[in-house]
């Protein structure tokens, strides 16, 4: 059997099983508690779910697998450094499913677990363009890999706000960079990152509207940790240089959806870790799309990144890849438009602000300023 095939069979069935068992005794009191105030209706469980498939899947096909043994067996003791590092993320978000913690406390860990990432080996130093060419960024190599992490982290976790979306968008983005990995001839980095779309696919059945169980903090920075790690070293040439546009391309809606809740944040004046209820799922609501079709939408959106993630990743020629390039900038410039952020952004304040002061943009008195964003998620 394929060992990719075998890694993902194996993964999908720790966590099926896992759910399925936590999920029962999450009823209980012996687990009610720890998974958080919504256990008695819908358990925390996909952080505990995805974390031991994630863990234990290696390991277990290196034990029935030979062609598995070879790929993982030499690389063992460092995938046990990373998954130090993944149980620190992994804590942090069941902590903040458990007890609620301050962004604050959330940062801390997940900046020791980035920490932790680079010191083992997972580092941008150099930086490969789709039109060719690379550049050194000497020391400011710790801090861009740290940043690159942590951005990922958070980006799951901010498109965890309706049911099936950060679990779905999660598993897509694994299984483009477990292509793009192994391609690049970095077997062991494609058969974890099948094995997290494993745990991922064995969580998700229970994840989809109206979903039992439901990711938490702790499943949604660890698969966001997970990726921004992995895609690192999955997207790195021979050359060393890291290949920014394939991971950034592939993970392309999270990257839409924190971009722009960051932006629209700092025009509004608004804290950028509070939560609010304009996210791109809540715009969809708005539209009239329900549960299922609002995951429909943006698991079609998802294929789409990772399709022109893996075109631009085999294509080499650059004026083709300019064309998928410029056909997603396209593409998210109408959906920006038609869930009405081009408008909502025109009128922020910070921009209400600049166009005041130069005349030639000034509002017209017709204008009318956008609301303050609702308090919503108080965790994304």
């Amino acid at each position: 059997m394929n060992v990719y095939l075998l890694t993902l069979i194996l993964a999908i069935a720790i966590a099926l099983g896992a759910t399925a068992l936590l999920q029962a005794l999450s009823r209980t009191r012996l687990l009610r508690g720890p998974f958080g105030r919504y256990a008695a209706h819908r358990p925390k469980l996909g952080g505990v779910a995805i974390f031991l498939a994630f863990a234990i899947t290696p390991f277990l096909a290196s034990a029935i697998s030979s062609e598995a043994s070879e790929l993982f067996a030499p690389k063992s003791r460092t995938f046990l450094g990373f998954l130090g590092a993944c149980s620190l993320v992994f804590l942090t978000g069941l902590f903040d499913d458990w007890r609620v913690a301050s962004w604050q406390q959330k940062l801390v860990g997940q900046v020791g677990a980035a920490v932790a990432v680079y010191a083992a080996g997972y580092r941008i130093e150099q930086l490969a363009f789709p039109w060719g060419g690379a550049i050194d960024i000497g020391w400011l190599a710790p801090l861009v890999t740290i940043a690159w992490v942590i951005f990922f982290t958070n980006a799951i976790n901010l498109v965890d706000g309706k049911d099936g979306v950060a679990a779905g968008v999660s598993i897509l983005a694994a299984a483009t960079l477990a292509q793009v990995a192994s391609h690049s001839e970095h077997p062991t980095i494609a058969l974890l990152l099948v094995a997290l779309a494993g745990g991922g696919l064995g969580f998700l059945p229970f994840n989809l509207p109206p979903a039992s169980s439901i990711l938490g903090d702790s499943g949604a920075l660890l698969m966001g940790f997970v990726l921004g790690a992995l895609s690192i070293r999955g997207s790195t040439g021979v050359s060393d240089a890291f290949f920014i546009g394939v991971p950034v391309v592939a993970l392309g809606f999270p990257i839409l959806d924190t971009v722009l809740a960051v932006a629209r944040r700092a025009l509004d004046r608004s804290h950028p870790f509070q939560g609010d209820l304009d996210h791109i799922h809540h715009r969809l609501e708005v539209l009239g799309l329900g549960p299922r079709g609002i995951l429909a939408v943006l698991y079609a959106l998802s294929v789409l990144f990772s399709g022109a993630a893996i075109l631009l990743h085999y294509v080499d020629y650059f004026p083709m890849e300019l064309a998928v390039l410029g056909a997603l900038v396209v593409l998210v410039g109408a959906i920006l438009t038609k869930l009405g952020y081009a408008v909502s952004l025109w009128n922020s304040h910070g921009v209400v602000w600049l166009r005041r002061k130069a005349p030639f943009l000034e509002p017209s008195p017709l204008e009318v300023m956008p609301s303050p964003p609702s308090d919503g998620e108080s965790a994304d």
